[in-house]
């Protein structure tokens, strides 16, 4: 557990590290000349086509329609598009150094600076009304965000700004300030308990702006970084012993990531957090990301995090994985499809650092990523068995899901089963769909692809399992075989007395088994829903054929082999299609049922 660093220890370190940037400005040709020509005509072509296009407009009318009808995209679509507009003109102008791009990096500025919020309306938190007053600023992730881009814009180009637009920097520190690091000081925010990725990634951001701005002011910074770095204590004190993120892989760059970020931001400004970042578990956290790369570009798909990255930030990766000298990570870095010199980088990374980190990074090989037969998280209760682990890309893969029903971002997937073939999606978790007002709502689990109909441990009666911390799992390990006892993720009222899930990797024979036995009250349905990304063919009443894999069942029958229609945009462009597996039976007081994939012959 690491120790938190004085005001006292923060101040006399703060006034002997100097007026220091964490960016290289500019005018510093020593690096910006040193890049590669192919990634500085990159960056320059970015530039020129960001020059090309329209500043989005930010209308009321999309800021109230999350109020009235709970569509989120609308506003945060231009709203994300203008801060990657100024990144890439911003990184352009760095790379040529003629001042080409300055006049439209100040309009993007002077429009982003014009908006009456920085706050998305999903994060108002309002009930009598939507529109915050000034004195109703909240600091969000998007806002913290902002203030963080706008002074790392000055971090880069400030000498550059200051002859034709000194009003626009100034406004830029004026209003960081009365927006976000005036509100910081004065309120404390519920993103400050450490539960989720709420905390490290706000942290970071008002910390990195607060760090441009008041350098000159090192007792007030000193008080500020010691209120902000003791949420990042909190998030990493509650995060459990064997590293695993409970909000999935994809959601671990603006969680563990962000925390690295703001370790790295505090280390080159202060320096002494060599313990920290020297942290054994802080190593397992990073090393959370190798462990569940399934294969290939796949990942352990749960709760709100998609089974791949659709933009991996190699060389930021990279980065963290020489932060805690783990071998693994960078060689995951090395391997992984991703983006490699992007103006715009991740939405919400604001993608200065991360193609920073891209431009400096050595990609040369060294090394391929080991797998491991059997990954197992008892904290966080998540199982994944390979074939083939010292060629994961060929052979079968499993996973299992467990842990319980208050996780951030969860879905009910308790149980839940997922199956890849050779580098393919066979079985799948279909994932969050675009994210809209009833996401995080009481509503949330009428979802169908967040409850348990849209995964596949057995609903008994249509009836959900239950939502809290007590509806839980316990997973029992051993060897290629995992029992998941699913007794308690039920509400009592539902008469289960009990229900285990036991899966067998028999990979001498090319199959997994799973075994499945219940005991209940009375008369019960019970239901079984996969969905797959490859069209099933009917083999006979019990067995169907998804690609390279057939699926036998005894004492449940195929109701169904369907293409899905319930599909948004997100999940379309994720899997294409889906078809929706429906396996169901009905006895009286107990049930047992086997369901058999297997290699076809």
């Amino acid at each position: 557990m690491p120790e938190m660093m004085s005001y006292e220890e923060i101040l006399n370190r703060l006034k002997s590290s100097g007026n220091k940037y964490l960016y290289p400005g500019a005018g510093q040709r020593d690096f910006w000349d040193n890049i590669p020509d192919e990634q500085k005509t990159k960056l320059i072509a970015q530039g020129e086509e960001a020059q090309t296009q329209a500043i989005p407009q930010l209308s009321l009318k999309d800021y109230m329609k999350y109020f009235r009808d709970g569509d989120r995209i609308s506003y945060e679509t231009p709203f994300f598009k203008r801060r990657q507009l100024l990144i890439a003109l911003v990184l352009a102008e760095c790379a040529e150094y003629k001042g080409r791009f300055i006049d439209d990096i100040a309009e993007v500025i002077w429009q982003i600076l014009s908006e009456p919020v920085w706050t998305l309306p999903a994060h108002q938190g309002l009930t009598d009304y939507p529109l915050p007053g000034p004195e109703e600023w909240k600091v969000d992730l998007f806002s913290a965000e902002t203030g963080r881009i706008l002074t790392e814009v000055l971090q880069f180009l400030q000498p550059e700004l200051e002859p034709g637009f000194q009003p626009l920097v100034n406004r830029i520190k004026y209003e960081v300030n009365h927006r976000v690091l005036e509100v910081c000081e004065k309120r404390t925010f519920w993103w400050h308990n450490g539960l989720n990725n709420w905390t490290v990634w706000c942290s970071y951001s008002v910390n990195s702006a607060a760090l441009t701005l008041w350098k000159e002011e090192p007792e007030r910074l000193a008080e500020f970084l010691v209120k902000h770095i003791i949420p990042m204590k909190n998030f990493y004190d509650n995060y459990p012993a064997d590293g695993g993120c409970d909000e999935g892989a994809s959601y671990w760059m603006v969680a563990v990531g962000m925390l690295l970020n703001g370790l790295d931001l505090l280390q080159f400004h202060l320096g002494g957090f060599e313990t920290w970042l020297a942290e054994p578990k802080l190593k397992k956290m990073v090393e959370f990301i190798p462990r569940v790369n399934l294969c290939g570009k796949w990942f352990m798909g749960f709760s709100d995090a998609e089974s791949f990255f659709p933009k991996f930030p190699r060389g930021l990766f990279l980065k963290y994985a020489a932060m805690v000298d783990s071998t693994a990570a960078a060689q995951l870095a090395l391997e992984l499809p991703g983006s490699t010199t992007s103006a715009a980088g991740n939405r919400n990374l604001g993608g200065l650092q991360e193609t920073l980190s891209t431009l400096t990074a050595d990609f040369s090989p060294r090394g391929s990523l080991k797998h491991n037969a059997i990954d197992f998280w008892e904290d966080l209760q998540i199982w994944i068995a390979r074939q083939n682990p010292e060629n994961a890309e060929k052979g079968m893969i499993c996973t299992l899901k467990g842990g319980h029903n208050k996780q951030s971002h969860n879905h009910k997937d308790l149980g839940h089963f997922s199956l890849w073939y050779n580098n393919a999606p066979v079985i799948v978790d279909v994932g969050r769909s675009t994210y809209n007002k009833i996401c995080f709502s009481d509503k949330r689990y009428t979802l169908w692809n967040l409850n348990a109909s849209g995964h596949n441990a057995a609903v008994f009666d249509g009836r959900d399992q239950g939502s809290g911390a007590e509806y839980k799992t316990v997973l029992t390990p051993s060897g290629n075989t995992i029992k998941c006892d699913l007794t308690q993720v039920f509400e009592e009222d539902n008469g289960i007395k009990r229900y285990v899930r036991e899966i067998d990797a028999r990979w001498e024979e090319n199959k997994i088994i799973i075994s499945e036995q219940a005991e209940f009250e009375g008369t019960k349905n019970f239901s079984i829903n996969f969905y797959t990304p490859i069209a099933p063919e009917t083999i006979s009443a019990n067995c169907l054929r998804i690609g390279d894999v057939e699926l036998n069942c005894s004492g449940i029958e195929i109701i169904h082999a369907e293409k899905s229609d319930k599909l948004d945009e997100k999940l379309t462009g994720l899997w294409g299609a889906l078809w929706e597996i429906r396996l169901a039976n009905c006895t009286q007081n107990s049930a047992g049922w086997n369901i058999e994939f297997s290699i076809a012959k």
